[in-house]
């Protein structure tokens, strides 16, 4: 029976991996000089990319061509806006994990949805400032005996493409995972390119791709990169991410940059994560502005890198310290004990910095829903700003201590440090 099926999966495989045909709208991709890329309206285009579909006004100053968004939600509204500052778009459409069997083994729900995509696909296909679709991100599809999935998303697919013959259209993966991937390869038909999402792993990508060449091989955009993730930087000893200063972000984003395989022929182009704020792991941790609007260290380097550099720059901090030290393995503090902490500053001369302290429950589930409001009345801030006394919260478990200098520019920096309350 398995080799029945292992070769039935082969059989489509060799279908599967067939390069579609050229799309015959206005936006293509194309091999021009041995290196695959994007063309609108015949003419090649260079991706200066970002990851989030808000201030877009900020990322046309910084130079920026191109933007990504998750799901359709004021997609209109988007797209209007990008045209108007000279953007272009690569527009998601957000679909369900793989295991959603409510959608993945249900007719009417699948029909249901391949008539919206043939609706959005027609409303969307003139439009100037699109320039592709992503088809679901990071859609963890793993289990390799799993037809029901592949079947739906080929009919939303197919559904898509008719009715959108003037861009390409592509999924995203974390990583360049074989187990996905595979699946791809045996059993989805037709797509244009790949989004890949990686950021630590992003200097073996190439080598992870190159593992399923013959199977299967794509134009490929890196629809995510930049500093660690939460689940691959280094941890405390009770699981809490320990996460990098602003500034040290930037030289993280430097080093990112050099790594991007752009001598490889099928690559497209890169887009940095996160143009925008969110909450994930922590309300700092991958946010080029702050809720406020805010903006950090790292929009001064991506103006620098995509070439209109910006005037002024953001606070810099030089170290965060608990009782004088910033190993975080060391704060295990009992409850309404009293700690004090330090702020050091590497741009001190800046007039009119205001520094802001914050204490939080940690997000301990990786919830990526709203930030945990900062717990009153532990904090006592000195005269001078840079130096507080804050008591431990009476219930035990996982907090972090957080910084935020803002300067009267609109510009700010971040640092926390994470500990742990026992009984």
């Amino acid at each position: 029976m398995q080799k029945t099926v292992v070769l039935f999966f082969i059989t489509l495989c060799l279908c599967a991996c067939q390069e579609s045909a050229p799309l015959n709208g206005r936006v293509k991709i194309e091999t021009i000089d041995g290196q695959a890329r994007f063309t609108v309206a015949g003419e090649a285009y260079s991706i200066k990319g970002l990851s989030g579909s808000s201030y877009l006004k900020e990322a046309a100053l910084i130079g920026a061509n191109t933007i990504r968004t998750y799901d359709t939600t004021n997609l209109q509204s988007v797209l209007d806006s990008a045209h108007k500052f000279g953007l272009m778009v690569v527009a998601g459409i957000w679909l369900p994990k793989s295991n959603q069997k409510w959608l993945y083994e249900n007719d009417e729900q699948t029909e249901k949805l391949s008539s919206e995509l043939a609706a959005i696909g027609r409303k969307y296909s003139q439009h100037p400032a699109l320039l592709s679709w992503c088809l679901g991100n990071e859609l963890v599809f793993y289990n390799l005996y799993d037809l029901s999935f592949s079947r739906t998303y080929n009919i939303l697919l197919d559904s898509l493409r008719l009715n959108d013959p003037n861009h390409p259209v592509g999924t995203a993966f974390a990583n360049f995972g074989q187990k996905a991937a595979l699946n791809f390869a045996l059993k989805i038909k037709d797509l244009d390119y790949l989004i890949i999402n990686t950021f630590g792993r992003l200097p073996e990508l190439s080598e992870d791709m190159a593992s399923l060449e013959s199977l299967f091989s794509k134009p490929f955009l890196i629809g995510e990169f930049g500093e660690n993730g939460p689940w691959e930087t280094n941890w405390t000893s009770w699981g809490a991410p320990i996460e990098p200063k602003s500034s040290e972000k930037v030289e993280v984003l430097k080093k990112r940059f050099s790594e991007l395989p752009k001598e490889h022929p099928q690559y497209l182009g890169a887009l940095v994560f996160n143009w925008g704020w969110r909450q994930e792991q922590t309300h700092t941790w991958f946010n080029v502005f702050s809720e406020k609007g805010e903006k950090n260290a790292l929009y001064y380097y991506l103006a620098e890198k995509y070439g209109h550099p910006q005037k002024g720059g953001a606070p810099l901090i030089g170290n965060l310290r608990i009782d004088g030290e910033n190993e975080a393995n060391q704060f295990w503090f009992e409850t309404n004990d009293l700690h004090q902490a330090s702020l050091e500053m590497d741009s001190i001369k800046r007039k009119k910095l205001n520094i802001k302290w914050s204490l939080r429950s940690e997000d301990w589930y990786f919830l990526k829903a709203d930030t945990p409001p900062a717990l009153p009345g532990l904090i006592q801030v000195s005269e001078d700003s840079r130096k507080i006394s804050f008591k431990c919260p009476s219930k035990p478990g996982p907090y972090r201590l957080f910084v935020k200098v803002t300067d009267s520019l609109g510009n700010f920096a971040s640092a926390n440090l994470p500990f742990y309350v026992v009984q």
